[in-house]
């Protein structure tokens, strides 16, 4: 029981890290979202928006969102594996048994999260609060006229299209890069928390 509690535990610290939790308002202030000191005029906004749809607009944005859901699930299962201390006792089997109760719980609710995480978003207030006072922060309309040329060539066309696998691929890489040190690193948690509990 006790070592199913630290693999729970585990699960905790890595959804955490994955999701961190909402800090009390009156420990940390966070500073509000700057906007633009001036309204946006509305050929810059058309502009904007342009520029979203032609990048993928809302249906990128939620690729993007499943395709990191799906990588963290990845990571931990992986990671997961091989947290069990040697010098647990445990058989094989019920090793086996115990990883898979934890990944389904794990899975099923990083699912529901991101599943109720996109329904309750409205991708237009993303757009208002988000995009269209940065882009007008950081791009003139020739900048953004000249990025939606772009991305009407056929070049342009192949990097909106190809986006989501480079991400996917890319993010796969860099967790096969540094899995093992996550592991070593969950390992050593365990460990010391098993040690603490037997020092009790």
């Amino acid at each position: 029981m006790f070592l199913k509690q630290i693999l729970l535990l585990g699960s905790v610290l890595y959804l955490g890290v994955s999701f961190p939790a909402p800090v009390k308002a009156q420990s940390v202030t966070e500073p509000p979202l700057q906007l633009s000191q001036q309204p946006v005029s509305e050929e810059k906004r058309q502009l904007i928006r342009e520029l979203i749809e032609i990048t993928g607009g809302e249906k990128l944005f939620r690729q993007v969102s499943q395709i990191t859901a799906v990588q963290l699930q990845q990571e931990f299962n992986g990671i997961l594996k091989s947290i069990i201390p040697e010098s647990s006792g445990i058989s094989e089997a019920k090793k086996a048994e115990m990883i898979n109760k934890i990944n389904k719980d794990i899975n099923r609710i990083v699912t529901q999260y991101n599943q109720r995480l996109m329904e309750k978003l409205d991708f237009n207030t993303i757009i208002e609060t988000v995009y269209y006072p940065l882009y007008d922060k950081y791009f003139t309309e020739e900048d953004l006229q000249a990025m939606i040329d772009f991305y009407k060539t056929p070049t342009g066309k192949k990097t909106i299209s190809v986006m989501p696998q480079l991400l996917q691929e890319s993010m796969q890489r860099v967790s096969q890069i540094i899995q093992p040190e996550a592991t070593r690193i969950f390992k050593e948690i365990f460990e010391q928390e098993i040690e603490r509990f037997n020092s009790k």
